[in-house]
């Protein structure tokens, strides 16, 4: 009972009592309050859900939309207008646009209040309204006495710089915040956010708000009301998608859903939508939909995506329903198939004809929605399926280079299939290069060359010559092997002309091409042989072309002279690695073995230093070896390798030593990785790694094979067994005939957890068990019990019944799982009093205290006499009242009314219980 009606009942109970001179019974205490607090609950109730969204019509001006969702039977309630605070400072009266307003089933009124504002400049700002109340009995907010809590939504929004940075728009929620679910099922619901910037968006659960950060008191989300573990309340933070697992109490609920809008990295929205939830107990099953969850397509592409409708309820009728993005564009999307309630099941259809227009760095997301007919009004259960779609931009084609004058011209074909759009969306072609070739496939769902191996060196052109597309890169050197990609670039513009929300297409193929071949070019370093002292690697090169070293400018002799790294140590001249010839054709061995080295523990990188006529001419580019590194587990061994090397590596072998100490290829792979599983613990297995690769050049020898160094490694038992899945019991429903506290124990029950994972637990050897006294903090070991006993604990708290449990699992070599599931368990509080006590100093029943005190951390206990006035208050749960008054004065025998507010020990803290306990006190002195 809140204040108000407090004072109005109590005020109208004692005048009652005045007249008639005699208490009235509880039963007609009970009366009264209705009474009293009847009329406020009729012209109170009001709000069930709604948010605001706003859209930017200047620089510095907003048109904003509060969308509230009330109690249309409430008329007393109803409200023309809402007072708006802008959050500069300003604040005005909105009214409401009756033109939108509109009716629903379940006594649902939607209303829109739409106004401009300016502001006085660049900057953060929060919009907000605060209604005095929300509807009555909504089970997780303050019950039973939401009516009384304030409506409030705020929607925090920045203006950004128009020069730079651009417009800046709310997302729209295109999917009413209001459902309906039933008790047992699960239930599905999708704001269906939609932001026509191509700002990313992101979703999270909060608590609904009462006024401007203040949480409304007393809430529970939904899952926690009959809590349990098959009922759940999560929320896809990329979607949206709310999923609640079997509600177990029918009524109404309110959950906040935070949708946060990102720019670049930067949060610039934030829209609270309240929602609400009812909760129905119904014999019936929701529709079903059959579609795809994901599709990525390049622009131009026409979907036909089918969807099949059906109902497991015999009999119903279901309509389809569809919202998104897709459907509030030009060349929107549409939906072919029945528009009304229609007989199931029926087959559907999601058509859009896609755009350049369309090009996005974001989902579209499409909810379709089947709602059966299972009430009277033609609404009933829905189930919801959300389909996104990305529309990339097509790839430019025939990406082309070739050598001209010490530097290389690029090439593509012209016209670019997107290169007409609307606003200028179409912006133009980046060029990205690489030194050496680098392997990649087409993902249409995440195109693009940003966080490639390849690195931007122009940022936009859309220079054209002789039909083409063209770029010529200066900035080249001899001897380096250049491979390109280019890719089509969109964005939106500021009003100055400036790109933000940068979107890329999918590349273009790869074209690879060296300014001039008058350098040696390593292709083979292969470890030959595996020794800590005597190892060896086989290093290969080619010589310069002649006609790109020019040997009348630079004539013989010619000497090569191979240089060697590992770690972080500078290059050093191999020994014995020097070879000459009188002339650039004349024979030489291009092969050298690298003798009497640490090949088993050390990675080596080699380059060539050329000379010309006795003269340094400049350096090949660096390879190094293929380096293996084994990492065992239990039962089996993880292999990792890498190279540093100036051509592509595209594909690897991998070989495990066998009988007779022949390798056999065991594995391939595009990869740098590999567990090789199944083995046995203890046994030594040796392995070596062969990389294939290219330079992608012609003339060049291709493929280029190397092989790694062995490595030999014995696989152990490192892993922790699963742990088990923990549940606890206490005896909190026998503490209330029996409020003995002593010998209070809670029960730990959790199963085998060799059932889940057999392979990871045939060495289990125990459990140990955790344990954390006032909150899911904190844990200490408390038991260690052995597989073999039986999989039940009694623990016995030092302090009540609360606490929080895990177990974890040991294996017989000691590895420890992680926690499994944790289980917190809460006090019994229990707290009951008498009607009388005999305050005459016998020693018996002299002191008014509680009949039972279970896990109370303390009260609000008050004692008024007939007239209203305060004679006695405490907060001690224990009460301990001898029957005298604040001063010490003994009050004569008679009736006198308590009121008493009741806060629990729980493990979280201090929880108030919703009610209210009161009654009648009598003091018998003779």
């Amino acid at each position: 009972m809140n204040s108000v009606s407090g004072t109005l009942y109590f005020g109208y109970f004692l005048l009652i009592c005045t007249t008639n001179r005699q208490f009235f019974s509880v039963r007609f205490y009970s009366i009264i309050i209705i009474f009293c607090i009847g009329p406020v609950w009729m012209w109170a109730t009001h709000n069930r859900a709604g948010e605001i969204t706003y859209r930017q019509i200047s620089p510095l001006s907003i048109e904003m939309t509060i969308t509230t969702y009330t109690k249309a039977s409430s008329v007393a309630a109803d409200r023309d207008s809402l007072e708006v605070f802008w959050g500069d400072g300003a604040k005005e009266f909105v009214k409401r646009n009756n033109n939108l307003t509109r009716f629903e089933a379940n006594d649902v009124k939607v209303n829109f209040y739409i106004a401009t504002h300016t502001y006085p400049g660049v900057a953060t700002y929060t919009i907000s309204f605060l209604d005095p109340n929300r509807i009555g009995g909504i089970l997780n907010v303050n019950y039973p006495n939401s009516i009384d809590i304030p409506f409030f939504l705020s929607t925090t929004f920045t203006l950004l710089d128009q020069q730079f940075q651009g417009f800046n728009n709310s997302a729209v929620l295109l999917q009413p915040p209001l459902d309906i679910g039933c008790v047992g099922r699960l239930f599905i619901h999708n704001p269906n956010a939609y932001d026509a910037d191509g700002d990313s968006l992101a979703f999270e659960l909060a608590v609904p708000l009462e006024d401007v950060n203040k949480p409304v008191p007393a809430y529970r989300y939904p899952n926690e009301i009959v809590a349990g573990p098959d009922n759940t309340l999560t929320i896809n933070p990329r979607t949206g998608e709310i999923r609640w697992q079997s509600p177990k109490l029918q009524g109404e609920y309110n959950i906040a859903i935070s949708i946060k809008e990102y720019r670049n990295g930067r949060l610039i929205n934030t829209i609270l939508r309240d929602m609400q939830i009812l909760i129905r107990a119904c014999e019936n099953t929701p529709p079903l939909i059959e579609s795809i969850d994901e599709i990525c397509v390049v622009a131009g592409t026409r979907l036909e995506i089918p969807v099949r409708v059906s109902d497991p309820d015999l009999g119903q009728r279901v309509r389809l329903f569809a919202t998104g993005g897709p459907f509030t564009i030009n060349d929107p999307a549409m939906i072919e198939g029945p528009a009304f309630f229609t007989t199931v099941p029926f087959d559907a259809k999601l058509v859009w004809q896609t755009t350049c227009n369309h090009i996005s760095n974001q989902y579209y997301q499409v909810v379709l929605r089947a709602v059966d007919n299972f009430y009277p009004d033609s609404t009933g259960l829905a189930f919801l399926k959300s389909i996104r779609i990305k529309v990339v931009g097509p790839a430019p084609e025939n990406l082309k280079s070739k050598s001209e004058n010490g530097v290389i011209r690029l090439e593509w074909d012209a016209p670019y299939a997107c290169e007409q759009t609307a606003n200028q969306y179409f912006r133009g072609f980046s060029v990205w290069r690489k030194i050496a070739s680098h392997s990649m496939d087409y993902d249409t769902c995440n195109p693009g060359l940003t966080g490639s191996p390849y690195q931007k060196i122009v940022f936009r052109t859309t220079q054209t010559e002789n039909g083409k597309y063209v770029y010529t890169d200066t900035n080249v050197e001899k001897g380096n092997t250049y491979c390109y990609r280019v890719q089509a670039e969109f964005a939106r513009l500021t009003l100055t002309g400036n790109p933000f929300n940068l979107v890329e297409s999918l590349h273009s193929n790869e074209t690879c091409i060296q300014l001039s071949r008058d350098l040696p070019l390593i292709t083979k370093v292969s470890v030959t042989v595996t020794d800590r002292n005597n190892g060896n690697i086989q290093i290969r090169w080619t010589k310069p072309l002649a006609g790109d070293l020019d040997t009348l400018q630079n004539p013989g002799p010619y000497r090569y002279e191979i240089e060697r790294a590992s770690g972080n140590s500078p290059f050093a001249p191999v020994p014995m690695a020097i070879i000459q010839s009188p002339f650039l054709a004349s024979p030489v061995d291009t092969n050298f073995f690298d003798n009497s080295i640490n090949t088993l523990e050390n990675q080596y990188r080699y380059r060539i230093r050329f000379f010309a006529n006795n003269q340094f001419y400049g350096l090949s580019p660096t390879a190094s070896s293929v380096f293996l590194e084994p990492e065992p587990s239990d039962q089996k061994v993880t292999l990792r390798w890498n190279a540093e090397v100036p051509w592509s590596n595209y594909n690897y072998k991998i070989f495990r030593q066998g009988e007779g100490n022949v390798f056999q290829l065991i594995h391939q792979t595009q990869a740098t990785e590999y567990t090789d599983i199944n083995l046995e613990n203890g046994t030594e297995y040796c392995y070596r790694v062969e990389s294939e690769g290219s330079y992608a050049i012609e003339g060049i020898e291709n493929p280029l094979f190397n092989f790694s160094q062995i490595r030999c490694t014995k696989p152990l038992d490192n892993v922790p067994p699963c742990p088990p899945i923990v549940s606890v019991s206490n005896v909190c429903d026998e503490l209330k005939s029996n409020p003995d506290i002593s010998g209070l124990f809670n029960t730990i029950i959790w199963n085998d957890p060799r059932a889940l994972c057999p392979s990871l637990a045939a060495d289990l050897a125990s459990f140990n068990i955790y344990y954390s006294e006032f909150s899911n903090t904190g844990f200490i070991r408390i038991a260690s019990v052995n597989r073999n006993e039986a999989r039940r604990y009694f623990h016995f708290p030092p302090t009540g019944l609360s606490g929080c449990y895990y177990i974890t699992s040991v294996d017989e070599s000691g590895n420890e799982s992680a926690p499994g599931n944790t289980v917190c368990v809460d006090n019994c509080p229990f707290y009951e009093l008498p009607n009388t006590f005999t305050p005459n100093d016998d020693g018996k029943n002299d002191v008014f205290r509680p009949r039972i005190n279970l896990f109370i951390a303390s009260v609000d206990f008050k004692v008024y006499n007939q007239w209203g006035n305060l004679v006695f208050e405490t907060t001690d749960p224990e009460i301990n009242w001898n029957g005298t008054t604040r001063n010490g004065n003994k009050l004569p025998d008679g009736t006198y009314f308590y009121t008493c507010k009741v806060f629990e020990k729980r493990v979280a803290g201090i929880l108030e219980i919703p009610e209210l306990l009161s009654g009648f006190i009598h003091i018998i002195r003779n």
